[in-house]
């Protein structure tokens, strides 16, 4: 698990302050104020990973994420020779921090160069300042833990006629945009059965039967089948069914909610303990008890050994884990969620939730907007 991460000269962080994490996190707060960006840290050192095992290079732009050129990564305060640094923390036996840091290539503008790589163990610590030597298997280990991050965007695929046929990526997940979902769910009699803390119904424990269960629960009425599964068609398609009847039909006449929900619960379901999770905007497209059940889903996912990462604005979302953290049958304590609030001043500040399920430490601005309007609208009416 990570447990903390401090940015320096990477986007709008010159040097951020530490940021603390739990098994189940929540970034929250004003637009345009860094908590993409502190997602955006893990996203490319991830892809970087998967690009160059021994974290040479910093891959700018890649399947998870495309930022740009260095220009665009590199915080405009900070002088221009300074090094970009990601100092992480982890809560795991063999790696306990790892301080690695890239710098420009003028040669090659949508790369950065490794400059050095800091990492502690119990045992011993490593420092790394070329690549002339053989890559030590802490190094390699480092590198396989960045891989495993599940990442599904804000940018979401909608409502899909077909998608073509195509293997599961070597780490399975969703993709980005959900682009794999369809295709893993066609294959899911050949995967393994899901986690059994996250087991619905009395049905098969398959990701395909789970995500129906799961898909039924939160939106309170769902079925799927899918399409083209024959060897003879080069396309799959996806038929869905937001009724308690024998009909089925296209995503597009179902509504936007079921097919942006749909990589989201997927990904919960086929996710291993140790991997990671950030997931954007979980809320788009959803009522707000969806958005309560949704949270409920992500709060049992994280028990069962997955870090999760929320990126989101509704107060939903929030109390749906603040509900999920005080439930007896899900195994995330009140201390166990990290919600972290940016405010209008690029700062961000840790909130605590004490075993009451009270936040105690509740900023101005922190989703108070319905008290601020009800204020409004008894002042424009009280006459």
């Amino acid at each position: 698990m990570i447990k903390e991460i401090q940015i320096q000269n990477f986007k709008c962080f010159t040097n951020s302050k530490p940021f603390e994490f739990s098994k189940i996190n929540l970034l929250t707060g004003i637009n345009g104020r860094g908590k993409s960006s502190l997602l955006q840290a893990f996203l490319i050192l991830s892809q970087s990973a998967w690009k160059n095992k021994n974290l040479k290079k910093l891959v700018i732009n890649d399947e998870l994420i495309n930022l740009g050129n260095f220009d665009d990564i590199k915080n405009s305060e900070t002088p221009r020779g300074e090094n970009i640094h990601f100092n992480i923390k982890f809560d795991l036996p063999f790696i306990d921090e790892a301080k690695i840091q890239f710098n420009e290539n003028p040669d090659e503008p949508l790369l950065a160069d490794f400059v050095k790589l800091d990492i502690i163990s119990q045992d011993q610590n490593f420092v790394i300042n070329n690549y002339d030597k053989e890559i030590n298997e802490i190094i390699l280990t480092f590198s396989e833990i960045l891989k495993k991050i599940h990442f599904v965007s804000a940018d979401r695929l909608g409502p899909v006629k077909y998608v073509e046929k195509t293997n599961l990526p070597e780490f399975l997940h969703v993709g980005p945009r959900g682009e794999h979902t369809i295709n893993i769910l066609a294959e899911s009699i050949n995967l393994s059965n899901v986690n059994d803390v996250l087991y619905l119904g009395n049905d098969a424990k398959s990701v395909l039967q789970q995500t129906i269960e799961w898909l039924n629960y939160i939106l309170e009425g769902a079925n799927i089948s899918i399409g083209g599964k024959d060897k003879e068609s080069s396309v799959l398609y996806m038929l869905l069914n937001n009724k308690n009847n024998s009909y089925a039909y296209k995503p597009a006449n179902v509504g936007f909610g079921y097919s942006y929900i749909l990589p989201l619960i997927v990904t919960g379901l086929i996710a291993k303990p140790g991997e990671t999770i950030i997931i954007e905007n979980p809320e788009a497209h959803l009522h707000p008890r969806a958005q309560s059940k949704i949270a409920e889903f992500f709060s049992k996912v994280a028990s069962c050994g997955i870090q999760v990462f929320i990126e989101s604005h509704s107060e939903h979302i929030l109390n749906g884990l603040r509900v999920s953290a005080l439930k007896p049958n899900i195994n995330i304590k009140y201390d166990e969620l990290a919600v972290h609030y940016f405010d209008e001043s690029f700062d961000s500040v840790k909130l605590t939730m004490n075993n009451k399920g009270k936040i105690q430490n509740w900023p101005y601005g922190f989703f108070d907007q319905q008290e601020i309007d009800f204020a409004d609208i008894f002042k424009y009416t009280r006459d």
